[in-house]
């Protein structure tokens, strides 16, 4: 399951326009020695962060929350004031909910068939062992033919039970487990939010210390005015550039919003054709199984069993 679930994280990764090109996804891909080349990336780019020279780290700082959006980097609340992002969130909170129904739903019809399987295996050896006890021919051949035909109903119902995990239970979970990315990603947005206000903040408070030394010059000395308004004017730069930033993480997310609805509903789609395809098959080898158990019965001359039990 853990592999399965690797497999299709690095394929969804390496079909992403963008994500594809990360230098620890490739390095992850190609590298033999992954642990110390990430870690020097990893340490590369939070000094980075650090300096001021790079972006965010995506989720880096923000705290762990239920649902992503009430928190920032400062533990103060978030308050979300965009329509669509707020009912977006909603959306995805029903959604999560119902696919952990259903990925109950799914596992115990998974236990059944398990169970289905064994009691097909018991009933087959128990056959089997009356065939073997069983003084008339031609009725230890049914037997061993029933015992034989459980035998293969407990090899396909095992076989249907590895396709209901590996299209639509893996698929289940696999989304489950993307909504929390999700919700990851909006509490990146709350933390651009409240690196926007904390730095228009810094400048509304320099702006009021520059007005109150502007009407007072006696309180400040030239050197100290021109080293408030340099002060303010790397404040305004810094402003800008984080509205900007979280104007940016507003719009990526809701094109990732977009793919993801779209990959969603095409992945379930696909896991729903593929689990009934299946589905259909193992119904039609039954039925194949038991057309041919009927028809070798029928063939069974009554006269030569009792012929042979007398």
């Amino acid at each position: 399951a853990r592999r399965a679930g690797l497999e299709r994280c690095l394929a969804r990764i390496g079909a992403h326009p963008v994500l594809w090109r990360d230098d620890v996804f490739r390095l992850f891909v190609e590298a033999d020695d992954f642990a110390p080349k990430a870690r020097a990336i990893t340490e590369r780019r939070v000094a980075a962060e650090v300096s001021g020279a790079g972006p965010p780290l995506s989720g880096a700082g923000a705290p762990a929350s239920g649902s992503g959006l009430f928190g920032d980097a400062w533990g103060a609340k978030y308050r979300e004031k965009d329509e669509w992002f707020a009912r977006r969130m909603q959306e995805l909170d029903a959604v999560e909910e119902e696919l952990r129904a259903l990925l109950r739903a799914l596992e115990y019809s998974q236990r059944q068939r398990r169970e289905l399987a064994i009691a097909h295996g018991e009933l087959g050896e128990a056959y089997l062992r009356m065939a073997g006890q069983e003084l008339s021919k031609s009725l230890a051949n049914g037997l061993t033919d029933m015992g034989s035909l459980q035998q293969k109903l407990r090899a396909l119902q095992s076989r249907q039970g590895v396709a209901d995990f590996a299209e639509f239970q893996l698929t289940t979970d696999e989304y489950i487990r993307l909504i929390a990315s999700v919700r990851t990603a909006f509490t990146a947005r709350a933390r651009a939010y409240g690196l926007w206000q904390n730095s228009l903040a810094d400048l509304i408070k320099r702006r009021k210390v520059l007005e109150g030394l502007v009407q007072h010059p006696a309180r400040a000395s030239p050197e100290r005015l021109s080293q408030l308004k340099a002060e303010i004017a790397r404040a305004e730069i810094r402003t800008e550039a984080n509205r900007n930033a979280f104007d940016d993480v507003s719009q990526i997310l809701k094109q990732e919003v977009a793919r993801f609805d779209a990959s969603r509903v095409r992945d379930f789609q696909a896991a729903i054709e593929a689990y009934l395809a299946a589905l259909i098959d193992t119904q039609e080898e039954i039925v194949t199984l038991w057309d041919a158990y009927l028809v070798s019965l029928r063939n069974t001359d009554p006269t030569e069993a009792r012929q042979q039990s007398s």
